[in-house]
Parts: C-alpha cells; structure tokens; sequence
C-alpha cells in the first residue's frame, strides 16, 4: 500500500518539477514583429480612397506565450495597426490607431492525442486562414480569403478539439465551435448562440526523401444576418520538395487552395462565390526565393457593393530576401483584373516593397 502511494506521488510531482525547472510562468515568452510597407498603386490616388499609397507601417504584432501550469497554456496576440476613415465632414482621410486583440486562447494536451483549445483564435478552415500577416507568402492574402472570408480571415471566440488519426502517416481532424457574432460577416446572425461549426481534415504524406504533400479539406456553416445560413467549403494542397544535399540552398513548393461559400438571402437567389488560388516558391540561393502566384475570383448574386458581380483575376510576382530568420525584405508587382475604379480602370496595377522584423521567441508558422 505505501509503495502505491509514494508511486502516485513520483507521478503527480513529474509534471510540477518540469514546469518548475522550465519557469515559463515567471518568464513568458515575449516576440514583436513589425511590418512597414511601400505602396505604390495606379487606383489609389483619389484624396477620398481610404487605401493609401506611400510608405507606411503596416502592422506591429505582440505575442506573449507561457504555461499556465503543467497541464495548461496561455497565448495572447495583440495587433496594432493604422485605420483610414474618410471624414465627409472635412473632406479627408483621417488616420486613427487600433490595438485588437487577433488571438487570446489557452489550450491543453491532457488527453492524449488530441489538444483542446478555447478562446479567440483563426479558425481552422483552409491553410492560409490560420496564417499571420507576417507569414504570408505574398503581401495580401488571396482574393478567396479577404472577399470571402473577409479582411481578417475567420476568426472569432470559440472552442476547438483537434486530433490524430489512427493511420501510417499524419493524419488530423479538428473540430470548432464558433460564437458567430465575430469580425466575420457572412456569420453574423442576429440570434444569440446561433454559432459556426468548423471542421477541418489535414493530411501529411512524405512521397520521398525530399518531397513531401499535404491536402486538406474544410467545411464551415453556420447562421447568417438575413435569417438564413451561410455554408463554406475548401480544398488545400501543397508540395514541398527539400533536397537532403543543398537543401539550404534550393527548395521549391508548389500549392493550391480552393474556397466556395453559398449564403442564402432573404427573398432572393443565393449568394455564391468562389475562389482559387495557385502558387509556386523557388529558393535558388541561400537567402533569394522567387514567388508567382494566379488567382481566380468569381461572384454571382451579391448584394454587397464590396463584392461585385464579376470575375477577377489576380497575378503576383515576388522577390524575397531573407537577411536571416527575423528579418526579411520582398518586393512584389501584382495586377489584379476586375472592379472599375473611380477613373473606370479596370486594370489595378501595385508595386510593393516590404520590410519585416522579428525580436523575441516568436514560434514557427505552419508554412
């Protein structure tokens, strides 16, 4: 009986001594990552366009990260960036500063195999969804995920249960359950608890030792502010190959996402959009990528004078240099074809120059 007990206390004391000796509750993890931005785009040169041109500091992003105790941990992310807004009394575009807060959840892998979180967070829907602006492979995300998705992706308070599959290769479900009354709205319902139901199915296969691919599936529904619903479906695939001799030197990935919502509304036809995404990414030197990506987005009966009823279509051009692993500068040329602008131009051309600087234990993205 005594030796029962001390082996009981030998198993509850292990987790208290490691989080102990790692003291992560007195010191938390502490990163900041900065992103200035030159735009110089042939649209925005109206005095009332709230998207402005020049040089200008596109986001600061706070990350503070720690164990709560063994069996917990905490995680708050807080963006701060600048906001236009045309003033029609003045006659100008005022600037003001907003400090949000992009994601504060603590999460759990107690139960073996799957981690449990609650908070606010990117919902699991799609791969670039779940990326911070810093860690975009292009400036903007694509056009499926700012239109669709809206500015800050899905992204809303919720719980999340994700684990892993029984099976040879790596293998994931996760499960969410959004409040609905968030940043996104294509969900906003107007009836309290009517939430977003997220699921999401990833898939790692290595095909060799060189290359490896990833596929995924998402879905998402959930109540809308007409009265009705709004459905959201996705497919992601992405190839990475590496060499195992000059893998530091020469890499490439080839991916692509696609994303359809279907939102009903009242009295008339249902909204439906749809969108894809392909890109490529070819390192030829230690610290040089090159970047293309083409884009698709096509809309049939919006209401919204934000998402016109047309097709557009997007091409990108990058070229980035990665100094080191907290600092990175891109330049990129796009041109986007679709919604006129003020002049009755159809064709928006931009040239970008980015700079982006990390301090701290900021963790690894997923790309």
């Amino acid at each position: 009986m005594l030796g029962r007990i001390w082996f009981l206390i030998l198993l509850l004391s292990a987790p208290l001594a490691t989080f102990a000796q790692n003291n992560s509750l007195k010191s938390p993890n502490v990163s900041a990552n900065t992103l200035f931005l030159y735009r110089n785009s042939n649209f925005h040169q109206e005095d009332a366009d709230e998207t402005r041109n020049g040089v200008d500091l596109r986001e600061a992003e706070l990350m503070f990260s720690s164990d709560v105790d063994p069996y917990s941990r905490l995680s708050l992310l807080l963006s701060v960036h600048p906001n236009y807004k045309f003033n029609a009394t003045s006659g100008k575009v005022e600037q003001t500063w907003a400090v949000e807060p992009e994601e504060v959840f603590a999460e759990t892998d107690q139960i073996p195999g799957v981690t449990i979180k609650a908070g606010k967070f990117k919902a699991a829907f799609g791969k670039h969804n779940q990326l911070h602006t810093h860690a975009y492979p292009f400036i903007d995300a694509p056009l499926a995920n700012s239109k669709l998705l809206g500015e800050e992706g899905l992204n809303d308070a919720g719980v999340s249960a994700a684990g892993l599959l029984p099976v040879a290769w790596f293998s994931e479900i996760t499960a969410q359950y959004l409040r609905g009354a968030g940043e996104n709205a294509e969900f906003s319902s107007p009836t309290s608890g009517d939430g977003v139901g997220v699921g999401h199915w990833k898939n790692l296969l290595d095909l060799s030792d060189a290359l490896t691919m990833e596929i995924g599936a998402s879905v998402a529904k959930g109540g809308n502010a007409t009265g009705g619903s709004t459905s959201l479906y996705g497919g992601d695939l992405t190839f990475k190959w590496r060499p195992v001799t000059g893998g530091k030197y020469h890499s490439a990935i080839a991916a692509a996402e696609f994303i359809h919502r279907d939102m009903q509304q009242s009295g008339i036809a249902d909204e439906t959009g749809k969108g894809l995404a392909l890109w490529g990414q070819f390192q030829f030197a230690e610290r040089w990528a090159s970047n293309v990506r083409y884009e698709t987005l096509d809309v049939h009966n919006s209401v919204n004078p934000d998402l016109p009823n047309l097709l557009t279509t997007k091409e990108c051009f990058g070229l980035t240099f990665n100094a080191t692993e907290f600092s990175a500068f891109r330049l990129e040329y796009d041109m986007a074809h679709g919604p006129a602008n003020a002049k009755g131009s159809n064709n928006e051309k931009t040239v970008y120059l980015q700079a982006n600087f990390t301090i701290g234990a900021h963790p690894a993205h997923s790309y």
